[in-house]
């Protein structure tokens, strides 16, 4: 394991990423180098897997809570120990990886992901995104390890539920709107920064192109060749744009936004990347962009992202919830200031009541 990690250091991504038709069936083939692998999953997504897969291994299964605290990690991780595991295969979505990585961390064991939802690339990355006991966003480690192998199944991520694909797009879609105003600042480029942006705008250019389609094809329970791209986009591109491009490329205005969100009540219902999709749009409005965060809302309405609170069930004029969001997105613990240099909260209040009446 290497140390004097820096979040800049380049994370190209997973040692192997396998994407393809049938790949989760055969999870038995991946683990023959390993004594003691262990499945971490929770209870829909074993489900989901179970449901699919033509063996299930015959090995340990470890249910995690669902609160992706580093507490439920610290504990599996104790668990896994006792099991003398030297794999960890987390069978899940973003949550679970994420509490899935850190578990590797802890015992030094090998990664293995297999993601059940294309609801963001948490499967690829190398942080996890931790929260509270409340629910609330807490902060995003960079771990020193990147998985030693992702299997990307199209056709069995293709049974998980509508709104988190959608949520993938809106959160893939982010890495682009992030990243462009960090990067247009930046002094000078590396040739890494070059490869991350161009990542970013392919994402852009194949979700804005494909994700009706694909999203017609999950509807009609086929796996064609817009679900495999998107799918593929939403967990592969996009974690290559702050693999390659540090912390330029991971998060700015759209994902402060996420994480205020989770700091007030009522947000937990909506998933991760529907909150990202709507940052998108403050961030935007933020920076003087209103032609660019309008341009996006017939895109949003076609594939049923939020671009205002009242699409999430919240209320604008509820001002204390909103100065709770703005005071965070703005605050020291948000990246806000990556993309909008001196952002205030009164800023963000300003943007946010904008987005109400974007049309």
């Amino acid at each position: 394991m290497s140390s004097n990690i820096r979040d800049t250091d380049v994370r190209s991504g997973p040692d192997r990423y396998v994407s393809g038709i049938g790949v989760a069936r055969d999870i038995g083939g991946y683990l023959d180098d390993y004594r003691q692998p262990v499945l971490i999953t929770g209870e829909r997504s074993w489900e989901a897997f179970s449901g699919y897969a033509d063996a299930v291994p015959d090995l340990p299964v470890l249910r995690y809570d669902g609160s992706a605290t580093v507490r439920n990690a610290s504990e599996l991780a104790d668990r896994a120990r006792a099991l003398h595991a030297d794999a960890v295969i987390a069978v899940g979505a973003g949550k679970l990886s994420d509490t899935a990585k850190n578990v590797a961390e802890f015992t030094g064991a090998e990664l293995i992901m297999v993601p059940t939802l294309a609801a963001t690339c948490a499967a690829y990355s190398a942080l996890s995104v931790n929260y509270d006991e409340k629910h609330r966003y807490a902060n995003a480690p960079l771990h020193p390890r990147n998985s030693n192998l992702v299997l990307v199944d199209a056709a069995l991520i293709a049974r998980g539920p509508r709104e988190y694909l959608v949520g993938g797009i809106g959160d893939t879609l982010a890495k682009w709107y992030e990243s462009r105003p960090v990067f247009a600042r930046a002094a000078s480029l590396s040739a890494f920064d070059r490869l991350s942006q161009q990542a970013a705008a392919e994402l852009r250019s194949i979700l804005l192109e494909e994700s009706e389609a694909a999203l017609r094809a999950h509807d009609r329970g086929v796996v064609d060749e817009h679900l495999l791209r998107v799918i593929d986009t939403n967990i592969g591109l996009a974690g290559t744009v702050g693999g390659f491009g540090g912390t330029r490329a991971r998060a700015s205005g759209a994902h402060s936004m996420h994480d205020a969100l989770t700091q007030i009540p009522g947000t937990s219902s909506t998933v991760h990347g529907a909150k990202v999709a709507y940052g998108i749009i403050v961030q935007l409005l933020a920076e003087g962009d209103a032609d660019e965060a309008r341009s996006l809302v017939p895109f949003y309405d076609s594939v049923g992202l939020p671009h205002s609170l009242r699409q999430m069930g919240l209320d604008i004029d509820d001002a204390d919830a909103v100065r709770v969001v703005a005071e965070f997105a703005a605050g020291d613990k948000a990246a806000f200031a990556q993309a909008v240099p001196g952002i205030t909260a009164d800023d963000v209040v300003h943007a946010m009541r904008l987005a109400e009446s974007l049309a």
